[in-house]
């Protein structure tokens, strides 16, 4: 088997460890408790750059949400500014080609009249934009920074919030200006159904759901300390290694784009220079994705056409909203690579896709 789907979910790299309930008053609740404090910590020293956040400061940086993952950590940092400023009103900037989990509340709420989603920023009013770190489709990186920057200048009461699920723990993270970041532990080899959200310190949000009064009152109900510290355990070990990875994975990603020598008619879809190495889209014309992702799971090569929680929708596809011909989108396949992947996998891999495409275009012809 060779696993070049990470984008969608990867291979956990620790194993799980046991906790009791954080909020039981009894000793091994203090225990929970505290062990949920030091992972909120660490993930504070990741998002900071390793600056050594002590627990008894940490507050002052903002707060470190925990949820079940990046879906709801982004729906609750949409969602809750919008109710959180439904009195005054709130205006959202969000691009169509943004993942699901983005595009999917801001619907919700435009169609409720609970905001209006527009192209371009407003001049002045409460204003969210929503940007991708690392775009799930194409990996190309968005300047979050410079972003942040023009938009805040241009409206002062504007917030950023970045969906980091496909950034984190692999692109240099710089908080300045941004306002929200969000994270989703099985993108970086932690479990299933945990994830995180960063406010900083200063901006409001109800919560959507109501309880105990857990993570500061944002998101109640008992917190999932055994994700929690597994996917906290992977995170430190993929920070700690993100150079290394980051050059390792680097290097797999150019053994695949040979593919545009081995082939003809390939596009590498990126819409600039700046692209994670972690994501490569190609189209092989006159091959349907679907079909060619078929044939290459057959033997054993796992890659995919783009968000899997997409994959089963007759939409248009985000690789179309971002201004891709329709041939291109519908012959697209994406890679996505981990630093557990081989050089070796990588060239069993381009061979198998010059095999499959080579056998389809016949048949095709």
């Amino acid at each position: 088997m060779i696993y070049f789907d990470n984008a969608a979910t990867t291979i956990p790299i620790n194993k799980p460890q046991s906790y009791y309930n954080p909020s039981s008053p009894h000793g091994l609740g203090l225990e929970a408790e505290r062990a949920l404090k030091a992972a909120r910590n660490k993930i504070f020293n990741v998002l900071y750059e390793n600056k050594q956040v002590g627990m008894d400061h940490a507050s002052q940086y903002g707060d470190v949400i925990f949820t079940s993952g990046g879906t709801e950590s982004n729906n609750l940092a949409i969602s809750g500014y919008v109710f959180a400023n439904l009195r005054r009103g709130a205006s959202l900037v969000c691009a169509l080609s943004e993942h699901p989990s983005l595009t999917a509340p801001v619907r919700f709420l435009c169609q409720q009249n609970w905001a209006i989603n527009t192209n371009t920023l407003p001049i002045s009013g409460k204003c969210l934009v929503i940007i991708s770190h690392v775009n799930y489709e194409t990996g190309d990186i968005n300047d979050i920074n410079a972003i942040a920057k023009t938009a805040k200048s241009q409206n002062a009461e504007t917030i950023i919030l970045v969906d980091g699920s496909q950034g984190f723990c692999k692109e240099e993270l710089n908080l300045e200006g941004i306002d929200m970041y969000t994270f989703s532990g099985h993108k970086c080899h932690g479990p299933l159904g945990v994830g995180g959200l960063w406010i900083r310190k200063g901006v409001r949000l109800l919560p959507l759901h109501y309880g105990g009064g857990q993570e500061n009152g944002i998101r109640a109900g008992t917190e999932n300390i055994v994700g929690i510290a597994q996917m906290v355990d992977a995170v430190s070990s993929l920070y700690e290694q993100k150079n290394a990875n980051y050059l390792h994975v680097a290097h797999i990603k150019d053994i695949m784009l040979g593919l545009c020598d081995d082939l003809p008619d390939v596009e590498v879809n990126s819409l600039g220079n700046t692209v994670s190495p972690y994501i490569l889209n190609m189209s092989f014309l006159g091959v349907k994705g679907e079909v060619l992702v078929s044939a290459l799971s057959e033997k054993g090569l796992y890659v995919s056409m783009g968000a899997a929680c997409q994959s089963k929708k007759r939409k248009s596809s985000a690789l179309e909203m971002m201004g891709f011909s329709a041939q291109q989108a519908q012959s697209a396949i994406r890679f996505s690579f981990s630093h557990l992947n081989t050089s070796k996998e990588a060239n069993e891999a381009r061979m198998l896709v010059v095999s499959q495409v080579k056998q389809l275009r016949k048949m095709k012809g």
